[in-house]
């Protein structure tokens, strides 16, 4: 049964803002995840090099050690959480709004409530595994640190949480 209810401002703009998130997140989870820079001292010639990695280059470098990579699982499990719950989110937003199903709003309260749960989980495991790859040797360094897909999937996915939440409260 559709609800004879009109489309209000708040609505379309909450619709705008999950799908664009949405889009950002899958822009995130695709784009560079860290940045490792190397620092060489005067001794070996100075000067530094840096080097992105994106999700997709982890898995493979994963799969071909031996024991894994420490770490790797969890930062991309919750990226990948992080973004089949946005798409979630925004799924059960549209639905709710053409669907009369009583529980459909605490469907989306919930959804929305764990995709910024995952959203920040994915900030603490992409900064606990960058932390597994310092090094520091007196001679050379190396810094591993988020890059912009970590950036992007984590506030989207927490805007897109934050939009179905506000949308399914929403009077």
């Amino acid at each position: 049964m559709a609800k004879n209810k009109k489309l209000d401002l708040i609505t379309l703009i909450l619709f705008g803002v999950l799908a664009v998130s949405v889009i950002m997140v899958i822009v995130g989870v695709c784009i560079d995840w860290t940045s490792t820079t190397t620092t060489a001292s005067g001794l070996l010639g100075g000067g530094s090099n840096t080097e992105t990695a994106k999700l997709a280059d982890w898995a493979k470098a994963n799969s071909d050690a031996k024991d894994g990579i420490d770490g790797y699982g969890a930062m991309a499990a919750f990226a990948y959480i992080t973004l089949v719950l946005a798409i979630l989110t925004a799924i059960a937003y549209v639905a709710s709004k053409f669907v009369d199903i009583s529980v459909m709003k605490w469907v989306v309260v919930g959804l929305a409530a764990l995709t910024v749960i995952c959203a920040v989980v994915a900030i603490i495991t992409t900064y606990t595994f960058c932390d597994k790859y310092q090094a520091d040797i007196g001679i050379a360094s190396a810094k591993t640190s988020p890059a912009a897909g970590l950036w992007l999937t984590a506030i989207f996915g927490m805007l897109a949480g934050g939009a179905g939440i506000t949308g399914a409260l929403k009077k």
